[in-house]
């Protein structure tokens, strides 16, 4: 047999067979064309030989190889025109294992699947993405090692400094990808996004804390994915060395966060997930060693937007550790600046349970702004403020968590709360920064501001040495007169069934009471000689 373009070079004297088996010039396989009638010259799938067609004959994909981009001297403009090529005739392409720099953007078409036997694509170029699959359908991109230029960062949902650009796409799936140095996101998809998979991928940058802050520049925008729309699932993936590392953007649905591992977040939060999203579940990630929040809910009161309501949230089994300075481990709360208005935007039907939080940088779990919600079976220890932190919460239960070492509270329940429980807790070690505020060291503090039909019942404090001045703190707020709104309704606690173990000054305080407690009973203190023992 002949090389392919032997057999093709004009005026050669080869017969002019129906069918006519060759070699390929650039992978060296044996391939068979056919004649036909009338087509475009592409120099691979579709030849000339004098005035007849001939095409290509293949089963289920292309090779970009097909189109020799690995030419001796070929520039790499050319790689990157040859390689749309290959793209542009909407069949499966296949990339063998290789090295390639483009200097353009490469673009998929509807239903086709872009695989790799461990091809890296390099991008030589700032503020161009890989591979464009905006408004597309029906595309996977699988297998790849993707990197950027590392340079050029530009933030917002314009910027093209990407790996996968996925505005407006539906039925995606990017998996078993590497991604590396993309200033702004491995993949961009603020709108519309819908029926999309990312799955089994690493996104690992060489960026550092002062790459993301130098020339007082602030490069928040700099994540591992970020993402917005409906169906949307993100699972088993790995991510390292960005500011942050998933960001899901505001509004969207039916959003599933899964088996994630997210290691070192160079600037802020290991998740951020955005106003108005709903039926969200965070589920089984490992989030550690995050410069702010390990995992963060936002609302936000929005005249724009007033839908922008967050759902049907759950936030379950995820492990947390090692947030940095003024980071919770997991946060939900209403970022409506307070000096412009008092939030009204509240999320509804939120659980957040079976989490492990370790080592947070300021409280644990830090809940606000929730109509109906479950804080339930968390393991949280080691927190430089509260253990628990609640505020402006409507028929919320917080029930059978461990929280232990903690520098401050156990449990805070800030103001603004009505109907919430906290029930069945275990508080072990609070109060143990010491700061000489006495409501700070305690199991649980009760704010006097506006909290009404607040119930404990059956949580058990134990102190360490002199640290935990008191079990519950109570604090009333005087109302002032005579026309006054009530700050504090002390008249609707409930304290049942507390156990306080090891305390330094009293098991409970009441600060500046004048209204008794609704029900105070059956709470024990110091039982180490109850019941008497029996003398023989």
């Amino acid at each position: 047999m002949m090389y392919a373009n032997a057999f093709f070079t004009s005026g050669n004297s080869y017969p002019n067979d129906d069918v006519v088996q060759l070699i390929d010039n650039y992978t060296h396989e044996a391939v068979v064309y056919r004649k036909i009638g009338t087509a475009v010259d592409d120099g691979v799938m579709y030849r000339k030989k004098d005035n007849d067609f001939y095409e290509r004959q293949w089963s289920g994909y292309v090779n970009v190889l097909w189109w020799n981009i690995k030419e001796a001297g070929i520039s790499v403009s050319t790689v990157t025109e040859r390689i749309n090529k290959a793209l542009s005739l909407g069949y499966n392409t296949f990339f063998d294992e290789m090295s390639i720099m483009i200097n353009g953007t490469l673009y998929p078409q509807n239903n086709q699947k872009i695989l790799s036997n461990k091809c890296t694509i390099k991008q030589t170029v700032e503020d161009k993405e890989i591979f464009n699959c905006e408004h597309k359908e029906n595309i996977s991109i699988q297998g790849f090692s993707l990197e950027g230029k590392g340079v050029g960062y530009a933030g917002g949902a314009s910027s093209k400094n990407v790996a996968i650009m996925v505005h407006y796409a539906k039925n995606l799936i990017i998996e078993k990808n590497m991604f590396k140095d993309f200033t702004y996101s491995a993949v961009s998809g603020w709108l519309g996004v819908k029926h999309f998979i990312f799955r089994f991928n690493k996104v690992i940058n060489g960026f550092s804390h002062t790459w993301a802050t130098e020339n007082s520049s602030y490069k928040k925008d700099n994540v591992g994915i970020v993402v917005s729309g409906e169906n949307i699932t993100i699972f088993k993936n790995y991510f390292e060395n960005s500011s942050q590392g998933i960001y899901i953007a505001e509004n969207s649905n039916f959003v599933s966060i899964s088996d994630n591992d997210i290691e070192n977040t160079i600037l802020e939060h290991g998740m951020y997930l955005d106003s108005g999203i709903s039926n969200l579940t965070v589920i089984g990630n490992r989030v550690r060693n995050t410069m702010k929040i390990g995992i963060k809910l936002q609302n936000q009161d929005n005249p724009d937007h007033p839908e922008y309501v967050c759902n049907n949230i759950i936030i379950s089994n995820n492990i947390v550790e090692n947030t940095g300075s003024g980071g919770d481990g997991i946060l939900i709360n209403n970022t409506t600046s307070l000096l412009l208005k008092v939030p009204e935007l509240y999320a509804k039907n939120v659980v957040v349970s079976g989490n492990v939080v370790r080592n947070a940088g300021q409280h644990g779990i830090n809940v606000r702004f929730v109509d109906l919600g479950v804080i339930s079976n968390n393991v949280i220890n080691d927190i430089a403020f509260s253990g628990i932190y609640i505020s402006d919460t409507k028929g919320v239960e917080v029930c059978n968590n461990n929280i232990k070492t903690t520098q401050e509270n156990g449990i805070m329940i800030e103001g603004n709360n009505y109907l919430l429980s906290a029930n069945f807790n275990t508080i072990e070690n609070p109060g143990m920064r010491n700061s000489g505020l006495e409501d700070l060291l305690t199991g649980i503090t009760l704010r006097g501001t506006k909290n009404k039909e607040i119930s404990l019942r059956y949580n058990k404090m134990i102190g360490s040495g002199n640290a935990m001045k008191y079990g519950v703190f109570v604090e009333f707020v005087e109302p002032e007169s005579p026309n006054y709104e009530q700050k504090t309704f002390q008249e609707t606690y409930e304290m049942v069934g507390n156990t306080i173990l090891n305390i330094h000054h009293s098991g409970y305080r009441f600060l500046n009471a004048n209204k008794a407690l609704r029900v105070f009973r059956d709470n024990y203190m110091n039982l180490s000689g109850f019941p008497p023992v029996e003398q023989f």
